[in-house]
């Protein structure tokens, strides 16, 4: 995921829900797996045959699908919204932005250190101007997984390697046997990865403001109405299009970039990668995976479908059933996707030119 550490971490949490639960749920989630990269897992690809899986539709931008999948809704688009000035103090450490890496080292610590003792998953900060960064809030606080009902495992290598080396690189290929060799003898009720990744294939620029925030794949703007009329008028919409985003923190102005192609410069990256994600969620080649310890066949769900599969699951383990034996049912896709409350966050975004 973009902007996240991206060290392998293990969640181990003592306890019961309600006092009923036998154990936790065994989750493992492989950052950025793509269903093409089965072609290289064979011990993965074993599992499939016989058990449930498919390819996974989820939320476009980023962690909002996590959210999703543990928690049932999000309206999360990124990791970064505009804030109630809880980060304002950071404004009086612009001057570390004068000392390269560095201070951008420094930035990272001031930033993650209350983020820290409050158990919140951290985030490398980029290239955020210091001052756009204290004007802004993070939309994650304690990992969705690290819950008391889960047992979670992370495998975040492709991620990088994706952005560094592209989606379809022999690097990619490589790092999908390694895992695929870590997975064996490992325990789960449900492995599961959050996006795809798509090859880059065009790079834009877009404007910027006093007031902006700007992702390798979206650039977000606050502002006057007329301010936000000249800055749509600058930006490169044959390449993309402006998201209608109901949490106004996350932009008022928002143009989400079109599959492949890289917004650049940006706040993240130093150089043009070769692999990205976050676009709609509904492409072909952000498409996600999943993997069900169940009986069954191929479904290709979204990721509101599978929320109701893992809290069916949940449900049998408070009933003492075994790990097949939980039938994962609830609603369907349609249902879960109707605007309700139950799930606020889009799969298909909404889009004008």
């Amino acid at each position: 995921m973009e902007g996240e550490g991206k060290e392998k971490m293990e969640e181990r949490i003592d306890g019961k829900v309600d006092g009923k639960m036998k154990r936790k749920l065994k989750v493992i989630m492989i950052d950025a797996f793509k269903p093409a990269y089965l072609e290289y897992a064979p011990y993965l690809r074993s599992l499939v045959e016989g058990n449930e899986w498919g390819e996974l539709t989820m939320t476009a931008g980023h962690w909002g699908c996590i959210e999703v999948l543990f928690e049932g809704k999000s309206s999360i688009l990124g990791i970064f919204r505009k804030g109630d000035g809880k980060l304002k103090w950071l404004s009086w450490f612009e001057w570390l932005e004068r000392f390269g890496k560095l201070g951008r080292l420094g930035v990272d610590v001031l930033f993650n250190i209350p983020r820290l003792f409050r158990g919140y998953e951290m985030f490398k900060t980029g290239k955020i101007p210091v001052r756009q960064l204290s004007k802004m809030d993070v939309s994650v606080g304690r990992h969705f997984a690290k819950n008391e009902w889960v047992d979670f495992f992370y495998f975040g290598e492709l991620d990088d390697m994706g952005h560094e080396f592209g989606p379809d690189s022999l690097e990619i290929r490589e790092a999908v046997r390694e895992i695929d060799e870590s997975l064996k003898g490992m325990e789960f009720d449900l492995i599961f990865s959050d996006h795809g990744m798509v090859e880059v294939n065009r790079v834009v620029e877009v404007p910027r403001s006093g007031d902006c925030f700007i992702d390798s794949d979206m650039a977000r703007y606050w502002g006057p109405d007329e301010e936000l009329k000249v800055i749509r008028e600058g930006l490169p919409l044959e390449y993309g299009s402006v998201l209608d985003w109901p949490d106004k923190r996350f932009g008022d102005l928002i143009f989400m970039a079109n599959s492949g192609v890289l917004i650049y410069p940006n706040y993240f990256n130093d150089r043009v990668v070769k692999g990205m994600h976050g676009y709609d969620g509904k492409d072909k080649e952000m498409r996600a995976f999943y993997l069900l310890d169940k009986k069954g066949e191929r479904k290709d769900l979204n990721v509101y479908e599978l929320h109701e599969r893992l809290m069916g699951m949940k449900e049998g383990l408070r009933d003492g059933k075994k790990r097949n034996e939980s039938d994962g049912g609830g609603k369907s896709g349609d249902e879960l996707n109707d605007g309700s409350e139950k799930a606020p966050h889009p799969t298909s975004l909404g889009r004008s030119a």
